[in-house]
């Protein structure tokens, strides 16, 4: 329902249904009908999570009225309306134009107009769609020339040429409103009684080939047809509309229909969702290979529904959602339904509350997923569905303006898209904020990141006072963003961004926006600070807001120290260091580390492994020689792909002669005299005298792809030929695939990679550098048989892993292409001089290959 008041209306002749000049009546707002089916959508029947579309509105191509329906194939969108020119994205009304009437065509992935096609229509187009293969688009409306000839209301044109195929020239009596195809016929549904000159009731089929009538195919409505769409196979039609009859037989708005010879069958959805007569009706319906999609109107009597809903291909209801406002178009992408339309509210699916003035929301989205069920707000102006099914209602909501031109106070009318982009066509001149008439585009945020960042509005300015001694309290309320609900929030003390007093992730929407706060403790009486408070979304898009100046209560003392560190991840291993924490009249004593899964360490560094992916949170408290502490604590995501996981060892026990066994693995086997190994202070040792190789195997594992991660380093600097430290991802009898470390005296760092004593690769590691006790981190794959795939990297555990594998080759030896163990290796050169030397190994992770 609307608002809005209702346009002035005139009667038509061959029916009595509301009509404008721009189109029907619906809920007080001129509508045309919503496009069929995309003939290509994507099939959203992939299991996993729904692909994240952004709210981020593309750059686009502009026109000058209105958008009614749109079809994508391929990366080109076909808009079919109102209008008479296009002019590019950023460009005012006026400037730049080009000629276009009513039908235009623009690139999805660029948002240029595509110079190309150009048939201008004498009148407005209302209903567009494509042949499954992609080789035409039709086109339906008022208009009865197209391309300068004449063509009654509807028209074929080739994609590969973007001419009208003159072969397909059936006359329409009246006004076409829907339309869906096959490869071979055309389904059209309007307001028109007869095809050709031949009778019929409001919707037909026409053969592809000449455009003549298949009389064959006999379905009759009693009333307009505004929405269509065909089942994949061709096996079955959707029709909805204002009709309350079909073939004779009551379907309410909503009906189902043989592919062979238009006869009715059960459509099970028609039992709760009624929309019929002239105050109702069905405006748009998509099929897919396993479900079929639907919206509705009512504005007044005959019908009960105007939101958007899901039903499988035979027409059983599978959710609803009772959004209150007007529904126009529906488009479902991945896991996702998106809707085009007016909703106000949205409160018994889970979703946004009524505000009074009333807010419309012109664009949401909802999980293609049933996942609860309806409740009821007691709103007596509208039908009770609690109860019935429902998806859950999905945080994506773009701003529009809504526009003038139809007088109807719209923005969205159209929505349709491909695999990767959704396409918005209607009447608006802004979105986001941003000049950007009629028509825009989203991309799935793997193909375009949003920019949309998160609400900086004046609620989140953070508050701070001084309750007790040494103590500042800070509050605020949580923000919401457009595309995403959990968001990052770091409050930060007098501008050091290096060390947040404290960082959380809140879940939020512009419609539930909890309550903050923070305790700032043992802060020194008398002393004045500020707090910023800074929000991030998951695709990193940032804000911030600065807050007042508070004087903390109580006598000067001893200034607390400072605790600050750097986190970071490499899969399941986390390296923390505390080194940059300070004290302001002192110095530090301890480090004390907590992360966030019951485990704890001690020291200015430590290292970490969890034994599950996720987002953990650190803390550190550092304490200082007066007895003051100082806490900070940063999240972190780790991971460690659950069921993919070989082998753990984060050797946190105490071993002589011998390493042991494994958190995860089994027992470790040691080659050659078992004193050369030991396990203490958190590390896997090997003693090498000169020229000595060492190896430690866990012969339980056996697998043919491993992805190992390690974290090691040497008690002294190389001497001589150096220090050699290998990770082995496959060992079969007395021969492997391994990566290992060549460490040099100069500092140098060389990755090889070896097929037992053969190498397959040697590569200088530029811009890093080893000095005794500084830690490394190596990652080795090996994949695959005949050929094997092995590849590696190294870096500074305090760094970021990279991003691109820094050596890689392929290998066939037909000893290695079977199963093998994995394990840790070092060799000394026989010519080294500070003999011996200790290898030290830590965070030793072994994952199935991906």
């Amino acid at each position: 329902m609307s608002s809005i008041a209702t346009p002035t209306r005139r009667s038509l002749s061959i029916v009595t249904a509301v009509i404008t000049a721009i189109g029907l009546v619906f809920g007080g707002l001129t509508l045309a009908s919503s496009a069929s089916a995309d003939t290509m959508p994507p099939d959203p029947t992939n299991p996993g999570s729904p692909p994240t579309v952004g709210a981020d509105a593309l750059p686009t191509t502009q026109m000058d009225g209105v958008a009614w329906a749109q079809v994508v194939v391929g990366n080109t969108v076909y808009v079919a309306g109102k209008f008479t020119a296009a002019r590019p994205a950023g460009s005012p009304a006026g400037t730049n134009t080009t000629p276009r009437s009513n039908l235009l065509a623009y690139n999805i992935t660029t948002g240029g107009l595509i110079s190309t096609f150009n048939v201008p229509l004498n009148a407005q187009a209302l209903a567009i769609t494509a042949s499954p293969d992609g080789s035409r688009v039709y086109v339906g409306g008022d208009f009865t020339t197209a391309g300068g000839a004449s063509y009654y209301r509807i028209v074929a044109i080739s994609t590969a040429t973007g001419q009208v195929i003159s072969s397909f020239r059936p006359i329409m009596e009246s006004q076409v409103r829907a339309l869906a195809a096959t490869n071979t016929a055309v389904y059209a549904g309007g307001t028109f009684s007869s095809v050709n000159g031949i009778a019929r009731g409001y919707i037909a089929r026409i053969n592809a080939s000449n455009g003549s009538l298949d009389t064959s195919w006999s379905a009759s409505a009693d009333f307009v047809v505004d929405a269509l769409a065909v089942a994949p196979d061709g096996s079955k039609v959707y029709a909805g509309g204002r009709f309350k009859n079909m073939n004779g037989a009551a379907h309410y708005g909503l009906a189902l229909l043989t592919g062979t010879n238009g006869a009715n069958l059960p459509f099970g959805a028609n039992s709760v969702i009624r929309d019929a007569g002239t105050q109702a009706g069905i405006t748009a319906l998509v099929a897919t290979s396993d479900r079929v999609y639907g919206s509705g109107y009512v504005f007044g009597s005959g019908g009960n529904f105007e939101g958007s809903f899901s039903a499988d291909p035979n027409g059983n209801l599978l959710w609803m959602e009772d959004c209150h406002g007007d529904t126009y178009s529906v488009y479902p992408l991945g896991d996702a339904v998106y809707a085009a339309g007016h909703p106000h509210y949205c409160g018994n699916v889970g979703g946004f509350p009524q505000t009074n003035p009333w807010t419309y929301h012109h664009t949401i989205a909802f999980s293609k997923a049933r996942t609860g069920t309806l409740t009821n707000n007691g709103d007596r102006g509208y039908a009770n569905f609690s109860g019935q099914p429902a998806p859950t209602s999905l945080n994506w909501f773009p701003d529009y303006v809504t526009g003038s031109y139809t007088g109807q106070g719209q923005a969205a009318w159209s929505i349709s898209g491909n695999s990767q982009y959704l396409a918005v066509g209607g009447e608006f001149p802004f979105v986001n904020g941003v000049a950007q008439y009629g028509l825009t585009r989203y991309a799935l945020d793997s193909v375009v990141r949003s920019r949309v960042a998160p609400n900086n509005n004046t609620a989140l300015t953070p508050n701070a006072t001084s309750p007790a001694a040494g103590q500042a309290r800070i509050t605020w309320t949580a923000t919401y963003d457009q595309d995403n609900v959990n968001l990052n929030y770091k409050l930060v003390r007098d501008g050091n961004t290096a060390s947040p007093v404290y960082q959380t992730n809140v879940i939020s929407r512009f419609y539930q926006r909890p309550a903050m706060s923070f305790v700032d403790n043992g802060l020194a009486g008398g002393s004045t600070h500020s707090y910023r408070v800074y929000v991030t979304d998951p695709d990193g898009n940032q804000i911030s807001r600065p807050g007042n100046t508070v004087t903390i209560t109580g006598a000067a003392g001893n200034q607390l120290p400072v605790a600050s560190f750097t986190a970071t991840p490499t899969g399941p291993v986390v390296a923390v260091d505390g080194r940059a924490s300070h004290d302001p009249d002192g110095t530090i004593s301890s480090y004390a580390w907590t992360f966030g899964d019951g485990s704890t360490a001690t020291g200015s560094t430590a290292s970490h492994t969890y034994a599950a992916s996720g987002t953990y949170t650190i803390g550190l408290t550092v304490t200082d020689n007066q007895g003051g502490t100082g806490s900070t604590t940063r999240s972190v995501t780790v991971t460690a792909p659950a069921g993919n996981a070989l082998a753990r060892d984060t050797f946190g026990r105490t071993v002589s002669n011998g390493w042991g066994s494994a958190d995860m693995g089994g027992a470790w086997t040691g080659a050659g005299v078992t004193s050369a190994y030991g396990v203490a202070a958190g590390t896997g040792q090997i003693v090498d005298p000169a020229g000595s190789t060492k190896t430690q195997t866990l012969n339980g594992i056996s697998s043919t792809s491993t992805d190992s991660t390690v974290t090691f380093t040497t008690d002294v600097a190389p001497t001589g030929g150096g220090v050699l430290v290998s990770a082995i991802g496959r060992m079969v009898g007395a021969t492997d695939y391994e990566a290992r470390a060549l460490l040099q005296p100069n500092g140098a760092v060389q990755l090889q990679l070896l097929q037992g004593s053969t190498a397959l690769q040697l590569v200088n590691i530029t811009g890093l550098s080893f000095a005794a006790g500084q830690q490394l981190t190596m990652r080795v794959q090996v994949f695959g048989t005949s050929p094997t795939t092995v590849r590696a990297k190294v870096w500074a555990s305090a760094q970021a892993e990279p991003a691109a594998w820094q050596a890689s080759a392929t290998d066939s030896t037909a000893a290695l292409q079977a199963s093998g163990t994995i394990g840790l290796r070092s060799y000394l050169s026989g010519t080294a001089t500070a003999t011996p030397i200790t290898v030290k190994f830590d965070n030793y992770a072994v994952n199935v290959a991906q």
